[in-house]
């Protein structure tokens, strides 16, 4: 984008995005962001009352891509074949250090805490509500989702590479483990 350019609100939150996945919570400064953006701070706030308002909407930005963009995809194919691919393929899709960076800014963050547990929840009470669809012979779906959740929000701290040579083994345990292998595997 050339300098003269106007840098618009999403420009600005897929800026802060990729901030806080490379470089962490610190470059969510407002100095920071306008000097990444090469632009003046009355440019930021043209769109950003300050910076509570900037993570408010950087983390809704998140929530429609986790909760609304996410849960589409299972709306436009209920067989359980796909639904069995989604949740296969789906926590790899993640971007594993902007949701980590999300959850170092929580500690410190009332604004990010409390979105991050929406999404957190709405995530789990998601994965539940397909699991009861497909798997019948679970007692307490919501426990179960909440395990498998866990397990990858777990993994997002101990795979930084997404070539890490690990993946694969763990995929294959995680989808035997959760009931979401191949039905040719099974």
């Amino acid at each position: 984008m050339s300098s003269s350019a106007r840098f618009k609100k999403e420009d600005w939150l897929g800026l802060g995005a990729g901030l806080l996945a490379e470089e962490g919570p610190a470059a969510l400064t407002i100095e920071r962001l306008t000097a990444a953006a090469r632009r003046t701070k009355g440019s930021f706030y043209h769109h950003f009352a300050d910076r509570d308002a900037f993570l408010r909407a950087l983390m809704e930005r998140w929530r429609v891509q986790a909760i609304d963009v996410a849960g589409a995809r299972y709306a436009q194919d209920t067989s359980p074949k796909a639904w069995r691919k989604l949740l296969r393929e789906g926590p790899f899709e993640i971007d594993f250090r902007f949701e980590r960076e999300v959850r170092r800014l929580a500690a410190s963050e009332p604004i990010v805490r409390a979105m991050l547990h929406e999404i957190d929840q709405s995530r789990i009470h998601g994965l539940a509500c397909v699991l009861t669809q497909m798997r019948p012979d679970i007692d307490d779906p919501h426990a179960f989702a909440a395990i498998q959740y866990a397990t990858v929000v777990g993994l997002q701290w101990l795979i930084d590479d997404p070539h890490d040579p690990r993946i694969a083994a763990i995929c294959r345990t995680g989808n035997r483990l959760f009931g979401i292998d191949e039905p040719d595997a099974e």
